[in-house]
């Protein structure tokens, strides 16, 4: 009789330490208090940790470059269970989303779940937990590609937790938080994005790689920054004498490794890069789209190995944004090559950089071993139809030798005649009205760092020669890029890249 009484009063007083938190939690949120309440009932598993690469004694294997936090999916108001992405080596669809619930240690750490990638869950490198539904517990969100209009969406979808696993239905997350409201301002309009951060995945799923020369890229899931996908870089001291360039990156749908589809070049409104040159090497290419040389190509790169520096005492001065340009005066030339470099066909404006300032005397010759300061180029920008070429941008002195710079082209507009502004870190330096666009949309030989024009016949020692220095974030659009977006792209990217 006195055991049964003592029950039922220490559970009348445990009942009502719950109902009080209960309320407590209800006017404050989940309290500190309760938070340790809970948790002592509910700790953290010992056999499973942040960072690790493995799950003891189990088969699988984990993905650290997905998401990996502390989450409540036990409704206890703690962040207490660890949700991480993990694999079968042998068996990549068997990726699943698994979380190790607090106060289960001597179970499986893999029993609460998402499906596999191979049963239908699609997975996104931008993914995040948060309660979309708020019934109090964290549900697995991610940007994922959505196909019920003639163009590509990108929509944040997330698995909704349930008592035992992640439920098969999804939720849209219609408040994402800020930095995936940007991503997905990024999606917009996508046709190929390689982050080049700690893979050579296209972030669009359009396209793949095709790589040559052995190229690596740091995969080091726990880096913050990255210094890109370096393509034939050189130390300081092989300046002089650098090793054979070997290295360049084939871009393509298909097998054959064409662009046909999905990456349409006559869709092409914007694109944006950073780059870094090591050196200048002659007509280096950041990308070049084509059929070969001088046909149907669409490409990015420098003229020839830069400009001539000049002492580091010269005074020089910076042309304002907007500048008018000029366009060269028409040299004579025969009736076949005339078709080539009519105004129509190419487009000889320029818009000069930093230039040093006319002196009234002729600098003193200067010593050999005098500083000088950074050799700088010319960045070439050409769209051709067929063999014909149609435009030709040309800005004078915008990009430095070892320094990263944030480049992007863009239309204002999507007619067929568009306005092109070009953009160099941020700074709009040209704006070339009745523009036009690429005109085929199948190509076969897609390169980033390296020409076309490499094996063309008779060059001679002046053939284009191969990228040398690193990629970050390479973009194609298929609608304008605004300033806005490419200010929030630049501060977007200086905050991975090492710069």
């Amino acid at each position: 009789m006195f055991i049964g009484i003592a029950c039922m009063l220490l559970l009348a007083i445990l009942i009502y330490e719950m109902v009080k938190d209960e309320k407590q939690s209800q006017i404050e949120g989940f309290t500190t208090k309760n938070q340790d309440y809970f948790a002592k009932f509910y700790p953290k598993r010992s056999d499973v940790s942040p960072g690790q690469t493995t799950e003891k004694e189990t088969p699988w294997v984990r993905d650290l470059r997905y998401k990996e936090q502390y989450v409540d999916i036990q409704k206890l108001g703690t962040k207490s269970d660890l949700c991480r992405v993990v694999f079968k080596p042998d068996d990549p669809g068997s990726m699943i989303l698994a979380c190790a619930l607090a106060g289960t240690d001597g179970t499986t750490s893999v029993g609460y779940r998402t499906l596999s990638k191979k049963e239908g869950f699609k997975f996104s490198r931008d993914d995040y937990f948060r309660d979309v539904n708020n019934d109090l517990r964290d549900d697995y969100c991610r940007i994922i590609k959505v196909r019920d209009s003639p163009e590509d969406k990108w929509e944040p979808w997330c698995a909704v937790t349930g008592l035992d696993s992640f439920q098969n239905k999804q939720m849209q997350d219609t408040q994402p938080p800020e930095y995936i409201s940007d991503l997905l301002w990024f999606y917009e309009g996508i046709m190929m994005w390689y982050r080049f951060k700690d893979d050579m995945l296209d972030y669009a799923e359009n396209t793949k790689l095709g790589l040559a020369g052995k190229i690596n890229i740091d995969q080091n899931p726990l880096a913050i920054t990255t210094s890109g996908v370096k393509l034939n870089t050189i130390l300081e001291s092989q300046r002089e004498r650098p090793p054979p360039a070997e290295q360049f990156i084939r871009v393509g749908e298909t097998s054959e490794m064409e662009l046909e589809n999905n990456v349409n070049l006559r869709e092409l409104r914007a694109f944006s890069v950073w780059v870094k040159f090591d050196i200048f090497t002659n007509n280096a290419r950041i990308f070049d789209f084509g059929n070969g040389s001088g046909h149907d190509n669409v490409f990015l790169g420098i003229e020839g190995k830069g400009n001539d520096t000049k002492p580091l005492n010269s005074k020089v001065a910076e042309r304002p944004a907007n500048v008018v340009c000029t366009r060269k005066a028409p040299k004579e030339v025969s009736p076949a090559e005339y078709m080539k470099m009519t105004a129509v066909n190419v487009e000889l404006y320029e818009c000069p950089g930093p230039e040093p300032i006319d002196n009234e005397t002729e600098d003193p010759p200067q010593s050999e071993n005098e500083e000088r300061l950074p050799k700088r180029a010319n960045l070439l920008f050409e769209i051709w139809d067929k063999e014909q070429r149609k435009m030709r941008m040309k800005i004078l002195d915008c990009v430095q030798e070892n320094k990263w710079h944030h480049i992007a082209f863009t239309t204002k507009d999507t007619s067929f005649v568009p306005a092109w502004e070009v953009y160099i870190d941020g700074l709009k330096v040209f704006t070339k009205e009745d523009g036009c666009l690429p005109q085929t949309n199948y190509t076969t030989m897609n390169y980033i760092g390296r020409s076309n024009w490499e094996t063309a016949p008779g060059q001679g020692e002046y053939k284009d020669e191969r990228f040398r220095g690193s990629l970050f974030d390479f973009r194609l659009y298929r609608i304008p890029m605004s300033e806005t977006k490419i200010l929030k792209t630049i501060e977007w990217g200086k905050k991975i890249i090492n710069k």
